[in-house]
């Protein structure tokens, strides 16, 4: 078997010649022994000079934060990504870039505007038809509504938004879908308000791009920071598990875990107690507010299958 020096040896050679589908698979069998972003930077490019843009994204996403550092390579991956009308994820990642400061996120911005509309054009009833089908996902199963939603980030930001704002408020759509929908409309820099249901079915009116990152916020943060405290030390492997637990909880509970968590270490406590098969004793009027909200999150996570 040829070593990775040779390999990418092969790959140049074969670049340099214009034989893009022969360097894009002798530059994907290295990337299969070394993930470095150089070799990635080679794949996307031979992939896309082989109108494979799906296949380069995908590679792309794995170092995502890299390619936005770069005006060359952040331009690589919004092509590809226009190309294969990726454009909720072309807006994203113009977001990233404007929020950094980059100099070429403005001209970018412009380039996936332009992009929807001739995709509007061109495209016009595939989109209509995806819009409706993603704003109807709780009529569907578990399993086609990921599909959809993923086929959703194919819309223009337009539709997207249009689908979205009924989604945010439709009672027979889970916690978990509303959230996903909104963290997306922060992403894209939405910057008017929407309604959202929230956690205990009241409607919160919400700009997405002043929201915190999940996790992010105070009361999160309180609470990584207990269970650090609690059992971080001596229970590496509960430790573990619970920190696996709280990210799915506070989903549930974005964008204000605090009116819900009015006490991190009691939350903390509960949740271990749970976890150990043990029955909270003694508890306050607090407590058993808290108590009964987490077996909430536990009853609507079961019911997702």
């Amino acid at each position: 078997m040829a070593t990775i020096s040779a390999l990418l040896t092969q790959a140049q050679t074969a670049a340099n010649a214009g034989h893009w589908s022969q360097a894009a698979s002798l530059f994907e069998t290295a990337y299969q022994t070394e993930q470095s972003f150089a070799i990635n930077q080679q794949l996307v490019t031979a992939l896309a000079k082989t109108q494979k843009y799906t296949a380069a994204s995908t590679y792309a996403a794995e170092f995502e934060a890299t390619y936005l550092t770069t005006a060359t390579n952040f331009n690589l991956y919004l092509t590809i990504l226009l190309a294969s009308h990726q454009f909720i994820k072309a807006h994203i990642i113009v977001v990233a870039a404007q929020q950094a400061e980059s100099s070429w996120a403005s001209d970018a911005k412009q380039q996936v505007v332009t992009a929807e509309a001739q995709a509007e054009q061109s495209m016009a009833q595939t989109l209509t038809v995806t819009m409706r089908q993603f704003m109807h996902l709780a009529d569907q199963p578990v399993a086609e509504q990921t599909a959809r939603l993923a086929a959703a980030q194919h819309l223009t930001l337009t539709k997207y938004l249009t689908a979205a704002k009924f989604l945010l408020v439709d009672p027979f759509l889970s916690q978990l879908v509303r959230v996903e929908v909104l963290y997306t409309l922060r992403a894209v820099g939405i910057d008017t308000s929407v309604q959202f249901r929230w956690f205990d079915q009241t409607e919160l009116t919400i700009v997405p791009i002043t929201l915190p990152a999940i996790g992010q916020d105070a009361t999160s943060q309180q609470l990584d920071q207990t269970l650090q405290s609690t059992i971080g030390q001596t229970d590496a492997g509960q430790y573990e598990n619970l920190q696996a637990v709280l990210p799915l909880q506070l989903m549930y509970l974005y964008p204000q875990p605090e009116k819900i968590i009015t006490d991190a270490d009691v939350w903390i406590k509960l949740l271990i107690a749970r976890q150990q098969g043990v029955t909270p004793q003694n508890l306050t009027v607090a407590g058993e507010k808290m108590l009964a909200n987490q077996l909430k999150i536990q009853e609507m996570t079961a019911e997702l299958g």
